[in-house]
């Protein structure tokens, strides 16, 4: 049956009769485990197999931590729970659901004074969720209602929940050896919901210039979402600088030897490696805290962002600090928001609040920063253009073209240049792109 399920109906109330069961199997299963693990703890079991605690005995098993640890905390759960610990000998909890009960009544009694049969009403109050989440949040209302009532001759009688307490807020940067930067974040619910706000209309997908859905998974756009409006923040003119004017995006350090054109890179490349100026010194591009960078990051950074360049000579003495360059003006901006109306991608269009001006033929090359070489790009096909083999150029038109990558498949020579995304046309032939 599970080899040919029929597709009219026959076996569908055989099988969901399987789901169930086998769920509830599952669930029995999970919670004669942790009631097992509670037994060990309270035997002295561990003590005697010379481990810390009942959850090790699992990890010895081959079980995951963070079961192992779920699984004990469940069966202390339900040891004092009699509602939870009966409808979980029913099979009717499952180990995620029994353990946000478990969560949720330790959550509230730390805030609110429970006396036994209040806390035996708010595990049933519990119990009767749907999900884990539902529990949750259950729990967190419940803290809020039961909260005793502040005494207004007493300012500081009135308890401001954890959730919502700002002075707890924290946030981490770390970079790595990669170069890659870790953040974690712990925020109160307000700036938690702010966050969700400015994130959510960033994170939409992207279908791809053939109509196929976007290949981006979820925490991939909220990355890019995060990484927009910090864009969005440093381009403000009105913030708060370091030193006066436009502030800085990033610091981008230059050795002086690496600072050749592309015909030079090419014809260093051929010839071998190069010998550095001095014992020592290195040849790499690198940011001011990730470090290290490759040469397609560092075209990305030169082409748009505002950067505080500094460049060192072989000994890696400082010999120009704190410029800016080649940034585009605000009246150059707008004409290429008048022309490109948003992300000039194929099939992309992103509004032009999420674009960077890109130079056709790089700053670094010689190329001018104007209408006829620059086009806008959001950060995702600003970045695309860099890393892959896109090449972008402004045509007779004076409007954007696109030409895809060589395809190592298809015929050779078969790069046929594409319109921009505000002069798409219905149709891919050659003549669309006379």
């Amino acid at each position: 049956m599970f080899a040919s399920p029929s597709p009219t109906g026959a076996d569908d109330r055989l099988i969901l009769a399987v789901l169930v069961e086998v769920t509830r199997l599952l669930n029995l299963c999970t919670t004669t485990l942790a009631t097992a693990t509670e037994a060990a703890e309270r035997a002295g079991i561990p003590a005697r197999k010379r481990v810390k605690r009942a959850s090790d005995l699992l990890r010895e098993l081959g079980h995951p931590p963070a079961v192992a640890y779920r699984l004990a905390r469940v069966g202390a759960a339900a040891a004092s729970l009699p509602d939870l610990s009966r409808k979980a000998r029913t099979g009717g909890v499952s180990l995620e659901h029994g353990d946000a009960v478990g969560r949720g009544v330790a959550f509230v009694s730390k805030r609110v004074p429970l006396d036994e049969p209040a806390r035996q009403d708010l595990a049933r109050r519990l119990i009767v969720q749907v999900t884990p989440a539902d529990v949750d949040t259950r729990a967190r209302e419940l803290a809020l209602e039961w909260a005793p009532a502040p005494d207004p001759t007493d300012p500081e009688s009135e308890v401001v929940p954890v959730a919502e307490r700002s002075e707890l807020n924290e946030m981490t940067l770390t970079t790595g050896a990669d170069g890659r930067t870790t953040a974690t974040l712990d925020l109160d619910a307000l700036s938690g919901e702010e966050l969700h706000q400015a994130l959510d209309p960033l994170c939409r997908p992207v279908p791809l210039p053939d109509g196929s859905r976007d290949p981006r998974t979820g925490t991939q756009r909220r990355a890019e979402a995060f990484g927009q409006i910090v864009r969005g923040y440093l381009t403000g003119r009105d913030l708060p600088t370091a030193s006066g004017g436009v502030l800085p995006h990033v610091t981008l350090i230059v050795p002086t030897h690496t600072e050749t054109t592309r015909t030079e890179t090419a014809r260093t490349q051929a010839a071998g490696p190069a010998p550095s100026p001095s014992a020592g010194a290195s040849s790499v591009a690198s940011l001011g805290v990730a470090g290290p960078v490759s040469p397609a990051t560092v075209g990305l950074v030169v082409c748009e962002a505002a950067m505080r360049r500094v460049v060192f000579d072989g000994e890696s003495a400082p010999l120009d600090v704190g410029r800016e360059h080649r940034l585009v003006t605000v009246a150059l901006r707008k004409a290429l928001e008048a022309r490109d109306r948003g992300c000039a991608f194929p099939g992309c269009g992103r509004p032009v609040s999420w674009t960077d001006a890109h130079h056709c033929v790089p700053w670094s090359d010689g190329g001018e920063t104007s209408v006829d070489n620059c086009v806008l790009l959001c950060r995702m096909h600003h970045t695309v253009v860099h890393h892959t083999g896109w090449e972008v150029f402004i045509g007779h038109d004076r409007h954007p073209w696109f030409r895809p990558p060589a395809d190592t498949s298809g015929p050779v020579g078969s790069r046929e240049p594409i319109r921009s995304n505000a002069r798409r046309t219905m149709t891919t032939a050659p003549t669309a792109a006379a």
